[in-house]
């Protein structure tokens, strides 16, 4: 009776936060399998030498998970471009100080973009500690995730968050009104009504016919730049509807933008651990 009462107040826990964090669990473990599925040899062996194995989907939403222990962390995971500007910038976005999280006012590299080049860093240097290319390696993980969705790069109205939207004819998702944040989240990930391997095959399909391995694996910045202008164009008004239309027209970018994710992201660890 006491495990069932736990596993319920964390499915609570986990809907909860899903209204707040970048995709959903189950995003977070499309971009990681995409990932594992082309470490090199050496890079899956560094990844068990500091895993203890190499599911990166185990891992993948860990950064989520110690949000509210970690409030220091809180801006790490997105990065508030403007709507009005052409692009990413670091000194006007990655620099915001807040008096709700007071490391705020000293941390300038308080985006996501700096973030992933910082835990990059710790994670490819070999006289880093162990604890620190561990956290390096599992905010990677989810960070390279979180700058591939688009409202993760883009400041208007909490990236999307205070847009109430009607979500497949639903104005409450969970706990919480509906909103464009959320749908990008999760709302159209679950709508596909696929499981996690199955959504797998249907990213490594898309990885196929697309040929998205020829696609420039690029930099941070230029990830950011990427969803910021993806996010203006599927951007809806207050009170909008995410509806089957809208599934229609914009699900094909989402899941581009999961599978370059993980495409990036092996690319990125097998350059940090393939020493």
């Amino acid at each position: 009776m006491l495990e069932r009462s736990r596993m319920l107040i964390f499915c609570v826990t986990l809907l909860f936060s899903a209204q707040l964090f970048a995709w959903g669990p189950e995003g977070h473990r499309l971009v990681a399998d995409v990932a594992r599925a082309r470490l090199t040899p050496v890079a899956r062996v560094q990844i068990r030498l500091l895993l203890g194995n190499d599911d990166l989907a185990a891992v993948a939403s860990w950064a989520d998970e110690i949000r509210r222990d970690r409030p220091e962390t809180y801006d790490w995971h997105f990065v508030d471009i403007p709507q009005s500007a052409s692009g990413f910038s670091e000194s006007r976005d990655c620099y915001r100080p807040d008096e709700k999280h007071p490391s705020a006012l000293e941390d300038r590299h308080n985006c996501v973009v700096d973030r992933i080049t910082i835990f990059e860093k710790i994670l490819a240097s070999l006289t880093s500690p162990k604890p620190q290319r561990i956290e390096a390696l599992k905010f990677l993980v989810h960070f390279v995730g979180d700058i591939h969705q688009p409202l993760h790069a883009i400041g208007e109205a909490r990236g999307g968050n205070d847009i109430h939207v009607i979500e497949f004819g639903a104005s409450q998702c969970g706990r919480n009104p509906c909103n464009l944040h959320y749908a990008w989240d999760v709302g159209l990930i679950e709508h596909a009504g696929l499981r996690e391997s199955q959504y797998e095959s249907k990213l490594e399909h898309l990885i196929t016919k697309e040929n998205l391995v020829r696609r420039p694996i690029g930099s941070p910045e230029e990830w950011a730049d990427e969803s910021f202008g993806i996010a203006k164009r599927v951007w809806l008004p207050e009170g909008g509807a995410v509806d089957e239309e809208y599934y229609s027209a914009e699900i094909g970018i989402l899941n581009q933008r999961l599978a370059m994710a993980g495409l990036r992201l092996a690319a990125m660890l097998n350059k940090a651990l393939g020493k």
